[in-house]
């Protein structure tokens, strides 16, 4: 019988064990809120976590971090504003309405910033800028190099598709009293990565004055399309009988002088490649493309030659 009760007392221990684990588990993995009034600290290279929560920040509390900070991924970010302290290369961990949008911010002295998955304020587009993103935004303040990422949801191939298809001419854009300008020199933001998913960097030479811009999204930078379309501007392309009749078999083009070795790729508003031509040629001022079966819709023909480049819209009926 002792034997029996020392066995019953050691499995009620080991249930009241397991049920104090569960408790300071569940204790520690619940969401952080930081209210009214109240600050949360992060020093760099501390080991955190919220056990893959989102932290919520009163509009008067404070999420920060010490410069070098590199904390935050698509389960456990801020949403809210996020404030790093000092100098240096820093990640602010923001994200909004389910969406992680880190910035990625080399700074001299504080900076704040925080991420709205909406529409960004109206406004007209400076003399640099061609069209500017209506998914999202930032806030920030300070003065750094910064870095802005996009994801398959940014709608990045519209805005590249739909204002001259080079990829390279996204930039980071600010709102300068109701005027979207550039926020670093013409031609000098750094872009890498694809249409679903990449980033791009300010000058990395000169740092921005944040505060000069109420609001920060994606332009596109005109001056880089004029230098990737100087295809187009040099050889007057131009696509014939555009809408394309379903039953065509073939894609016609024009062009004012004679070229050799182009080569053309396919794509549809994904950005998926459908097709590539090579070496194709334009005699007599006409080129022609075999047309694959496609279904009715707008693609984008991307013609490459010598070093230069240019996109046509196309539309099959």
């Amino acid at each position: 019988m002792t034997k029996i009760l020392h066995i019953f007392k050691g499995i009620k221990l080991s249930f009241l064990l397991l049920i104090f684990f569960l408790l300071v588990q569940n204790t520690f993995s619940q969401d952080l809120y930081i209210g009214a009034s109240s600050e949360f600290y992060l020093k760099s290279n501390t080991d955190f976590t919220t056990s893959n929560t989102v932290v919520t920040v009163n509009t008067s509390g404070k999420f920060s971090v010490e410069a070098g900070s590199d904390w935050g991924f698509a389960q456990e970010y801020v949403d809210g504003e996020v404030t790093a302290y000092g100098n240096g290369e820093t990640k602010l961990p923001v994200g909004n309405n389910g969406v992680y949008a880190p910035v990625f911010a080399n700074h001299t002295g504080n900076i704040v910033g925080s991420y709205f998955n909406a529409t960004p304020t109206n406004g007209s587009n400076g003399a640099g800028v061609d069209a500017v993103s209506n998914v999202e935004y930032w806030k920030l303040t300070g003065n750094a190099i910064i870095t802005l990422p996009w994801n398959n949801a940014s709608g990045i191939t519209s805005l590249v598709n739909d204002n001259g298809g080079a990829l390279n001419s996204i930039a980071i854009v600010g709102n300068d009293n109701g005027t979207w300008n550039l926020v670093s020199a013409v031609g000098t933001n750094i872009v890498s990565g694809d249409l679903l998913t990449g980033n791009t960097t300010s000058d990395a030479s000169n740092e921005v004055a944040l505060n000069g811009f109420s609001q920060f999204t994606f332009g596109i930078d005109h001056q880089i399309l004029l230098t990737v379309n100087d295809l187009f501007l040099f050889n007057g392309i131009s696509i014939l009988s555009n809408p394309i009749k379903s039953g065509k078999n073939n894609i016609q083009f024009r062009s004012e002088n004679n070229l050799n070795n182009l080569e053309i790729s396919l794509y549809d508003l994904r950005g998926r490649q459908l097709r590539l031509y090579q070496n194709v040629s334009i005699q007599n001022g006409i080129g022609t493309l075999q047309k694959p079966n496609l279904p009715s819709g707008v693609y984008l023909l991307k013609f490459s030659h010598e070093g230069k480049q240019g996109v046509k819209k196309i539309i099959i009926e």
